[in-house]
Formats: structure tokens, sequence, C-alpha cells
């Protein structure tokens, strides 16, 4: 992860700024960094969390020959498409690969990284006209913010990195608060919790000299075409894509792994990964005996690997919610509470794997989850909008999704939520393991997801599901997905049959359940179990108490008494969706303790016996 920050024409206190906004980021003691500073204002640091690398050159840019560029890179790469070559992950993180990608860089132009697969913060520095350049990867794997002003410029892989940067505005952002209820508990675009901090979206280049600018690189694509090629062709090429996807994200892994559920995204990487590597650990995190654990288990078995189950919602001293809790400053308080159950298991992985494979949007990029929406109404049901009282009108939530799609233009209306609900919502989720094991994204492969996006919605609606089917028929002909508790071969009117009895079946227990009748231990079709954990009268009473606390800012921005019948429809008439409360949840306990953290930090930058500083000249 970089941190930087930028006075044009003021070397004077740079490295002190860095070193308080390294430790602000830090999350464990075994991560550690080397200041840079640079001629003409520039200071910066990469942060290693110490995951096996031993090369000692491992802090230090690339460098032009002439010595006017250097070059900072951060996360690593796969591929290096029409760029530059990329012999493999683990080198891309070297030295030598920096001096490549800067020579490649400058005779090319910083665009020529829309090709360069990785998940990575790259910083390129021009000496002679003292300007930064700051980009990251397409999906904006590796997050940037940044915030500018008077004092200079800082940007940083999390916001509380930022904060600690001088004249940065920390108030926070009631706009925030007022999406994220509106929109299933996150913020839109650029937006963080506070006012003077924004991320760089992903595919954008942000220029730093004595003003700002940001810029897109790449763009999502446009409508795939009305035909396509016959389905048995595609299906041999998305697997050999898929093959290479999960062959160069595991080529240095010792311990490889994943977090496994019962759907078909995790399976998928289990089915081509467990078989390549030398082991592999499945970790699956749920309610005890749900469909997610059983299917898993299934799963694990069928390919050889070593599965490990961690319930939810058990302990003490921490409980879970103090554990979900502690994540929020790490994460910013971008991942409103119940998405914090992803971090639950977090404190196991590093003992189980090294690297974790994740199926991050997988179905979203090879599937149809997403695909059918097509103008602003349609783009509301998926967001979600949420029509809860204190959030945004329909009309209002209506306009601002025209202007999302607009704004793509001519790229597909689905890419909205690429835009806006996977950089907020899911992103920040996937991002806070990164400092604990090495995570790699596969279904983000650059060539698989330029393949997936140029096929006919005809191929959508069964390339994914028939190429699993066939590649691994073990996993997926047999073991039902966890969304429809069925297997993929299925067909449609079976699918259909097996939703209405499911949703008989929740009819008849909602009724047996008022008529105090037992029906028997039911079957725990949800990993989760929120709604019955969250309004436990002790549990409850710590999260309103957290919302409504003294100095609220949701209650300034709400109102005191909207703000109770919001929590009293949900604890008490399950109205509105889980994700609102937690998102107020996240929100004021940021905003709570963040003013500490950001003290704790000046604190241990302060008794630090000097920051270790290279002086670039």
């Amino acid at each position: 992860m970089i941190c930087g920050w930028f006075a044009p024409g003021r070397d004077a206190g740079g490295a002190a700024i860095v070193d308080a906004m390294a430790h602000a980021l830090r999350v464990h003691e075994a991560e550690r960094w080397v200041i840079h500073r640079a001629p003409g204002g520039l200071a910066i640091a990469a942060i290693h969390a110490g995951q096996g690398d031993d090369d000692p050159a491992r802090d230090q840019p690339a460098v032009s020959a002439n010595r006017r560029f250097w070059l900072w890179m951060a996360g690593e790469a796969y591929d290096g498409g029409s760029l530059c070559r990329v012999p493999s992950a683990a080198i891309s993180r070297t030295r030598p690969f920096r001096q490549t990608l800067l020579e490649a860089v400058l005779a090319h132009g910083l665009d020529a990284i829309a090709s360069l697969d990785g998940r990575y913060q790259i910083v390129l520095f021009d000496a002679v006209e003292r300007v930064v350049t700051v980009a990251v990867d397409r999906f904006g794997g590796l997050p940037i913010f940044w915030a500018h002003s008077t004092e200079g410029t800082a940007f940083a892989g999390g916001v509380r990195g930022v904060l600690m940067a001088p004249g940065t505005d920390a108030r926070p952002d009631p706009e925030a608060i007022q999406e994220a209820v509106t929109f299933g508990g996150f913020r839109l675009g650029g937006r963080t919790n506070v006012r003077g901090v924004k991320r760089l979206r992903g595919g954008a280049i942000l220029e730093i000299a004595e003003c700002v600018t940001v810029r897109d690189y790449w763009n999502w694509p446009g409508a795939p075409p009305d035909h396509d090629r016959p389905l048995d062709e595609l299906i041999d090429e998305a697997h050999r894509l898929w093959q290479q996807s999960i062959a160069v994200r595991l080529s240095d892994a010792r311990r490889p792994g994943q977090t496994l559920s019962g759907g078909l995204d995790s399976r998928a990487i289990l089915a081509e990964a467990a078989g390549a590597a030398t082991s592999w650990t499945a970790l699956t995190y749920g309610v005890e005996g749900c469909d997610d654990a059983r299917y898993a288990e299934r799963a694990a078995a069928a390919a050889g690997a070593t599965w490990t189950f961690h319930p939810l919602y058990h302990g003490s001293e921490p409980d879970w919610l103090e554990r979900r809790t502690a994540f929020i400053q790490e994460t910013d308080g971008l991942v409103q509470l119940s998405d914090l159950l992803h971090c639950e298991s977090l404190h196991l992985q590093p003992g189980l794997f090294d690297v974790h494979l994740s199926g991050y949007i997988g179905d979203v990029v090879c599937g149809t989850t997403y695909d059918r929406v097509v103008d602003a109404p349609t783009l509301m049901a998926k967001m979600p909008y949420t029509g809860v009282p204190i959030g945004w009108t329909w009309e209002l939530a209506l306009a601002w999704g025209a202007a999302a799609i607009d704004g793509l233009a001519p790229s597909e209306a689905k890419f909205a939520i690429y835009e806006h609900k996977f950089s907020q919502a899911i992103h920040p989720i996937f991002q806070s393991y990164a400092p604990y094991v090495r995570l790699r994204t596969p279904f983000t492969d650059y060539a698989l997801f330029d393949f997936f996006a140029a096929r006919s919605p005809q191929s959508r609606e069964r390339l994914y599901r028939s190429w699993l089917a066939r590649a691994y028929p073990g996993l997926f002909r047999w073991i039902p997905d966890q969304r429809t508790g069925l297997p993929v071969t299925a067909p449609d009117a079976v699918v259909t049959l097996e939703r209405y009895r499911r949703g008989g079946i929740r009819v008849l227990s909602s009724a047996l359940r008022t008529a105090k009748i037992s029906s028997g231990r039911s079957r725990v079709r949800a990993y989760h179990d929120e709604h019955r954990r969250w309004t436990m009268p002790a549990i409850r009473e710590r999260i309103e108490g957290v919302i409504m606390r003294g100095g609220s800012v949701s209650a300034d921005v709400f109102g005191r008494d909207a703000l109770r019948g919001t929590l009293s429809d949900w604890f008490d008439r399950a109205n509105g969706p889980v994700q609102t409360i937690g998102a107020l949840y996240a929100f004021e306990a940021y905003h709570r303790d963040l003013p500490a953290h950001l003290r704790a930090a000046a604190h241990a930058a302060a008794q630090r016996t000097g920051p270790r500083v290279s002086v670039l000249a």
C-alpha cells in the first residue's frame, strides 16, 4: 500500500507527514515501510505487510537513466498485455520489473497500463516538471484516496492515512450517510465518510502539480453483439482463459486457499485450483448446519481439499459485535456492520493460507446477475434502493440513476453497478484482507473479463453454468448451488418450481410461528442470522446506543425522532433492510473513534526514533 505527500517546492516536513500517514494505515506490527524524499516536495512510502518477500530492494523505486522519472508500484501484476512482459506475480513485485515498467510507460505513456492486468497502485514522479501522477488498476483493486488543500496533496490506500496530512477536512460528510441509508449501506462514486477525502475510481489517473486533475485511462465496454459464436467454442475459450487466470495467480503460492461458500464462484476456483496446487485449504464461515456449509463441505471433499468451518456469532470477550466493530477503523467506516461478518474469520486466514483466491464478482463477470439493468428503475432494483423514510425519495433516486447511466454512455447501464456499488460496497470488504494474506481475484482477470463482456445476451444466459458443468462435473452436476438449492444443470422449470416451494415453506413457517405451533427444526438456508442476533436485547441496546449517541451525526442529519422511527421499524417490525441499520452503526462508530485513532497514530509516529528516510537525488 502506498501513501504520499506532495507540496511542490517545499521539501521540509514531508517525511514526517508520510510517516504519520503510514502509522495511521498500519493494522499490525509486521507492516514496515521506508520513506523516500524526492527533490521538489514529494515524500512517499510503500507499506509492506510482511508476506514473505525478501527482496532487499523491494522499497526502492525505478529510476530513468537521466534521473528525471521515478516510479513506485504497490501490489502486483499478472499479465502485461501490450505494455510489457510480466514473468510472474512474484517478479512483478521486484525492482527490476518496476524498471521494465517505467521504461514501457515512458515509451507508450501511462495510459498504456490499461492492458496491465493486476491489483496495483502506481506513482510516477517527473522531477523536472514537478508532477506526480498516481494510477490504479482497472477495477481499483488497491484503492487510492486523496485530498488537496493549500498545504499540499495527500494520497494513500486508506482514508485514515490521508487524514494525517495537514489541511485535510476531516469533518463528517452528511451526504455520505444519506446515500448509505438510501442504497444498501454504501456511498456513491468517490465519496467517503469525510468531506475532504475522495476515492480515485478504477481505471483513472490522478495528476498532481500546483492543482489536481483526474481523468480516465480506461472505460467500461460498450454493448456486446447480438449474435455470437457457437456455445461449444465459447465454453472451450472460457475454460482456457479461466485456467490461465488461476495459473498466474497460483504461481508463487506456498499455502494457497480460499473462503468457500455454497455458491458457484468460489466453487469454480476450488474446481480448478485444488487440482493445480500441491495442497488446498477451503475456509467456510456461517451458521452451523446452513446450506452454504453443507454444500461447501461436499465440494471440498469432491476436490480433495482440506475444509475448515468457522461458526459466526460465537465467542465472547470479544463477542461478534466487538470483533466486527474492531474493523471499522481499518475499513475507514466504508463497510456497513452486516458486511463486516466477512472479517470475523480473518484472524484464521494467515494460519491457513498465504495466498487467498477470492470469488469476488464471479457471477457478475461471467453470469447474468446484473444483465437486466437497462434503465434507472432496473438500476434501483439492483443497487438496491431501500425506500426507507430517512433516505432519498424515489424521484430523486431515479434522477440520480438516469444521470449515472448517461454518464457512462456508450457503456451498458449495468456498469453503473460496477462504478458505484462494487467500488463502495464490495471492494472494501475484500481489500481489508490484503494486510493479512495476499489476496487475488481471478474473476477480474482482464482477458477473462473482456471475453465475457463481449458475449451476446443469449450466450451469457447459458455460458457460465454450461461451462462449469462440462469442465467440472463432479462439483457442479450434483452438488447444489446455494441460491437455488439445485445443481446448475437443473432445468429452468424445476428451478422455478423450487423457488415457489421455498416461498410456500417460508409463508407456512411464519404462520406456524405466529400461531406458536412447533414445526420441528427447520432447514437453515441462509449462512447468517442477522435479525435474530441483532434484536437480542443486549445487542440491540449497544447498536442503538452507538447510533443515538450524544453527538450523533446521523441524529443531526435526520432528526432524532426520525432516526428512532427507522430503528424501531427494523428492530420491532423487521421493516427495511439490515444494511440501513448497519450503515448507521458503522458511520457513527467510525466518527466516534476516528479522532482517537488519528491521535494514536500521531503519537506512535512521534515516539519513533526517526523513520527510515531515503533521500533521492
